[in-house]
């Protein structure tokens, strides 16, 4: 197990993933973290081993190979770089043109000729976002966005963006280099399976669709999606991506990019790493991942079982009220308890001998009245219920004759 500081101040800044338009904070994810109060240790770099140290084990591999021979994964061009890369952006950037631009920038350098007004800078930049007229397909449209695109902006050379759009092979160098167990720097895959903590402090993990983050250097996972990553593999796995890697995978690399930009490019802001890291995702599984995920939160969080034991005694107190209310006393008919005297009833207290007392009276009373009605013909309490004379006593019956 791992433990964790929870002293107040302990946060720092967390890089996620995330399915919705704005990811879980630093806070949130704070929040259910304190409510679980430790995460389990799936694998150590350093220390070696681990319930995941099979599964790192393959991602170096894999990468490896995409380092050595990336034709045998994936026709990737750079056009089909640029356009998912603006896929992308189009998802998870801002929708105003400024926030889009201010992305842009960090990730890349504009190129416009230098006899460019700023009208004419401003305009080529907004065709890159201009909805199409026609109603061509939509992969048809986008390409014609990246083609604008790529007259405008470029990403910065050499960096690992311009390695996923233009060369692979080069992020499979750069992460088979981080995920060597002889790296010095080391990362560690914490799992979080949120036994027993109450869905109230993870709801902001579902509202932003969260399911795992990097911080100080570790990954942490929300344990859970596993099982639905796994069933999704098996159902989808011909609807796209390179069918060797699973959606865990998936999954662990973009954290591992994010992790590998938070160490060698920290001035990239979070939004720009996790742009950066989907890119690369849906290089690997298109856009498979984020489907899976949205089927996970369908049913995720449950509620723990300190919250069902809490909804059944609501439950049950309710139902008592109901009982309570429909036997109030003020509403019980009078003279109920001396009409139906001879039928079978639980008892439930012994009365006082006031109580008592006061009964027999009654009782007396009403075998006087009981004798003068006939033999065998039915009566009628005042509550709708029916008794017939049977040698002086009153018999229930079920309807009158």
């Amino acid at each position: 197990m791992v433990k964790k500081d929870m002293s107040e101040g302990s946060m720092s800044r967390v890089r996620a993933w995330y399915g919705g338009r704005e990811p879980a904070d630093a806070e949130v994810i704070d929040i259910a973290e304190q409510a679980e109060g430790t995460g389990r240790v799936l694998y150590d770099s350093v220390e070696g081993g681990g319930e995941y140290a099979e599964i790192v084990r393959n991602l170096y591999d894999e990468m490896d190979s995409l380092k050595r021979t990336p034709a045998e994964f994936r026709t990737w061009t750079p056009e089909d770089g640029l356009v998912t890369f603006l896929q992308v952006l189009l998802d998870f950037a801002p929708l105003d043109m400024r926030g889009r631009v201010s992305i842009l920038q960090a990730l890349g350098p504009f190129k416009f000729r230098s006899s460019d007004s700023p009208e004419q800078k401003k305009a080529k930049v907004a065709a890159v976002f201009a909805e199409s007229e026609s109603e061509g397909e939509f992969a048809a449209v986008l390409r014609a966005q990246a083609k604008r695109l790529a007259d405008a902006w470029s990403p910065r050379p050499d960096s690992i963006l311009d390695f996923i759009i233009n060369h692979p092979a080069h992020v499979g160098r750069v992460l088979a280099d981080r995920l060597s167990p002889s790296n010095e720097k080391g990362f560690r895959i914490i799992g979080h399976a949120f036994d027993g903590v109450r869905s109230t402090s993870l709801q902001g993990l579902a509202d932003s669709k969260t399911v795992a983050y990097e911080r100080d250097g570790d990954i942490h996972l929300v344990t859970d999606v596993r099982e639905t990553l796994e069933g999704w593999d098996q159902d989808s796995m011909a609807t796209g991506g390179i069918e060797r890697f699973s959606l865990l995978d998936a999954l662990l690399l973009h954290e591992l990019v994010e992790l590998w930009v938070e160490e060698n490019d920290s001035d990239i802001g979070a939004l720009e790493a996790h742009i950066i890291a989907s890119t690369f995702e849906r290089y690997l599984k298109g856009t498979i991942l984020s489907v899976a995920v949205e089927d996970f939160f369908l049913n995720w969080p449950q509620p723990s079982e300190e919250e069902m034991a809490e909804r059944h005694r609501a439950e049950m107190e309710d139902q008592l009220s109901a009982w309570s209310a429909s036997f109030d006393e003020n509403e019980v008919p009078d003279g109920i308890d001396e009409d139906l005297d001879d039928l079978p009833i639980d008892k439930v207290s012994t009365p006082t001998k006031t109580v008592k007392k006061e009964k027999q009276k009654r009782t007396a009373e009403k075998k006087v009245a009981k004798s003068k009605q006939e033999e065998g013909k039915i009566y009628r309490t005042k509550d709708g219920r029916f008794y017939r004379v049977v040698d002086g006593r009153k018999v229930a019956v079920k309807k009158k004759d």
